[in-house]
């Protein structure tokens, strides 16, 4: 993964920005609510988004999704906005063993603060 996506992600989680991401041999662009950014057992990076458009492999193009970072091409922010509260997004799992950065809201709603 490349240091400018990550960096990438963490302004759009920051500012809570829609962002558009492109993966390797996919044939278009997600459009996703960032909504945690973490490492996971492995030491591997990953997203933990709400897709809200764009591409995907199982015809499910919106929804909570985890990514892996190693396999993004590009991600550029939106100037789309998001509240930042989701239901059914759950960081409190086994996803990551660390957390590089999160949507801070005053709702425990969807993230965790």
């Amino acid at each position: 993964m490349s240091s400018l996506i990550q960096k990438t992600v963490q302004e759009a989680i920051e500012r809570r920005k829609v962002i558009s991401v492109f993966f390797f041999g996919e044939g278009g662009p997600r459009l996703l609510e960032p909504f945690c950014l973490g490492m996971t057992d492995s030491g591997m990076p990953g997203l933990r988004a709400y897709q809200v458009g764009g591409f995907s492999n199982t015809f499910t193009s919106f929804g909570w999704k985890v990514f892996k970072l190693d396999l993004m091409v590009s991600a550029e922010v939106t100037d789309q906005g998001f509240s930042g509260v989701r239901d059914g997004g759950n960081t409190d799992d086994v996803v990551f063993d660390e957390i590089i950065c999160e949507v801070e809201c005053s709702s425990t709603k969807g993230v965790r603060s």
